[in-house]
């Protein structure tokens, strides 16, 4: 019956309208600052059709977003507020010229050939004291082998020991025809390693992909981020802490209406992705089968449902394509649960445009689905809760987002795959990690022109305990804790300012201090860890064009 309706999606889909119908164009990394512009513009009333619960958006999309706010920008009356909004708008225009003018909202031509071979450089230097977080290696519910740093967290993977760490990255991107486009971001980094680790000086390839658009289809192969969530970098299924991911994706490049009378249920967005885990797993190279779709049926409402499915890998338990098919699409098969790692996730996004455009948000993630009534809600359900406010004040140059997380005792573990949902030994969702949760706020400012102001705080606890897990044939039908560790508690705060010096050069300073008791479930083991950071970008914009596209 599944299989059936997501065939039926994807003939509506080439069959649907989509908001814009745009050139092949490349993604945007979730840490860009286009986003909080993009969350001011939507706060305004400007930006009406937008999903924010897949992203990064690829530029054709922004593009679309901006174009949308041309049209709507004279609804804004109040002059502090016009003026601020017409800044953002300058602004976009000049960094997304090339997608505005395939759009129709700018003037000028489309040459065949289009992109820029070398966008910016940017050079960051850090210096970390802070020991490694660990996750207790399997505490009942199944294992889980992953590390963090807490302040160097949710950071694409970027490698970061204690010590120094030097890095210089760049960015490129080319279209080529109305259908293809590639990107590339190489890394190199230098380390100076504080006691007996191990220097990481290498060049990695941070984002490598390419991709076919047609109409509102989009396939893309190569390594590339996903941001799923709620939250300003993803949420609990995808966070931006792992690195991007080896995959295959197949999604609608933007948001789309159904055709006929299905029109009436808004604007929708879906992706299937096939990643690869790499060689760092219990069994080397697993599979992640994911898909999401998304809908906002009115301004007020944006829902999401997605479901991740691991599976496969060298000496991982088999299952034949057939009964893997059948596993995905929910139809239980004989040692289905064993030879494979399946979770759900439910996500509302509320939005008050009465309120300044106020974010209301939730998520629900549930590490499989156990008959057990409490242990589904107490074992394998995690939340994700938060409030937005991109416009604390009239203008929106002041904005605050406020969550809570509660992250459940079998969040990204396995029996069988035991590695549990990490990449390169990083999770893969919220690096917080099993049993734990977490209060955080976040404030930024905008200072003038440009300089930004932002401050951090959060408050986490981890519980160490080992469990006694009773299992049949359905999963899991109770538990009880049967090994106490201490909890271990952490308070941060961080500091940052960027700076932009004219259009192509900007600064970043960052500060950030931890104070954690029971580290590692250790009694006692209190420390105080910080860092400081500084960087700068340059932008090139070198526009390579070549040819008129027909």
């Amino acid at each position: 019956m599944l299989l059936r309706r997501s065939l039926i999606c994807l003939w509506l889909l080439c069959l649907a309208p989509a908001l814009a119908r745009g050139y092949s164009s490349v993604t945007v990394p979730i840490e860009d600052p286009v986003y909080r512009k993009l969350d001011k513009l939507a706060a305004h009333g400007l930006i009406p059709d937008r999903l924010i619960g897949q992203r990064p958006y690829v530029r054709a999309e922004i593009a679309r977003q901006v174009a949308e706010a041309l049209q709507n920008v004279e609804s804004v009356k109040n002059e502090g507020a016009r003026d601020y909004v017409d800044r953002l708008l300058k602004e976009l225009k000049r960094d997304y010229r090339e997608e505005l003018v395939q759009n129709g909202a700018l003037e000028g031509s489309v040459p065949a050939i289009q992109g820029r071979p070398l966008e910016d450089g940017r050079m960051d230097f850090l210096y970390l004291d802070q020991e490694p977080q660990f996750y207790v290696p399997n505490n009942g519910f199944g294992g889980v082998r992953a590390v963090s740093r807490p302040l160097v967290e949710k950071r694409a993977g970027r490698h970061y020991q204690s010590g120094i760490n030097l890095a210089f990255e760049t960015s490129h991107w080319m279209r080529l025809g109305k259908y293809f486009s590639a990107q590339a971001e190489p890394r190199f980094q230098i380390q100076g390693v504080k006691g007996n680790a191990d220097a990481e000086t290498k060049v990695f390839a941070q984002r490598l992909n390419g991709r076919f658009t047609w109409n509102k289809l989009d396939v893309q192969i190569g390594r590339d981020s996903l941001n799923w969530g709620p939250s300003a970098l993803g949420g609990l299924v995808f966070s931006n802490n792992a690195r991007p991911l080896d995959y295959v994706k197949l999604a609608s490049v933007m948001p789309f209406r159904y055709p006929f009378f299905f029109k009436k249920f808004g604007i929708n967005q879906w992706s299937l992705v096939v990643a690869n885990l790499g060689p760092e797993q219990r069994f080397s190279d697993p599979w992640m089968v994911s898909y999401k779709n998304s809908n906002r049926g009115s301004r007020y409402l944006e829902i999401g449902f997605s479901q991740t499915f691991i599976l496969g890998g060298d000496g991982a338990p088999h299952l034949s394509f057939g009964d893997s098919v059948a596993e995905f699409f929910g139809v239980g098969v004989e040692d289905g649960k064993r030879a494979s790692n399946r979770n759900f996730d439910f996500e509302l996004i509320g939005t008050i445009p009465q309120a300044r455009g106020m974010n209301l948000y939730a998520e629900l993630h549930f590490e499989d689905f156990d008959k057990n009534i409490s242990v589904l809600f107490d074992e394998d359900m995690s939340f994700l809760g938060g409030v937005y406010l991109p416009r604390l004040n009239d203008s929106g140059t002041l904005d605050l987002r406020l969550e809570y997380v509660r992250l459940s005792p079998r969040y990204a573990r396995h029996e069988t795959f035991t590695d549990g949902v990490t990449e390169n030994r990083f999770l893969i969702g919220d690096p917080l990690g099993p049993d734990a949760y977490a209060i955080s706020a976040e404030v930024n400012y905008d200072l003038g022109e440009d300089t930004l102001l932002s401050g951090g705080f959060r408050f986490a606890r981890r519980n160490g305990d080992i469990y006694s897990v009773t299992r049949d044939g359905d999963g899991v039908t109770d538990s009880a804790a049967s090994f106490d560790r201490a909890e271990e508690t952490r308070f941060r705060t961080t500091a940052g300012v960027r700076h932009r010096f004219n259009d192509r050069l900007t600064a970043r300073l960052g500060l950030g201090v931890e104070r954690v008791q029971n580290a590692n479930f250790i009694p006692g083991n209190g420390r105080t860890e910080w860092l400081g950071e500084a960087g700068l970008t340059y932008y090139f914009w070198p526009s390579l064009e070549v040819g008129r596209s027909p």
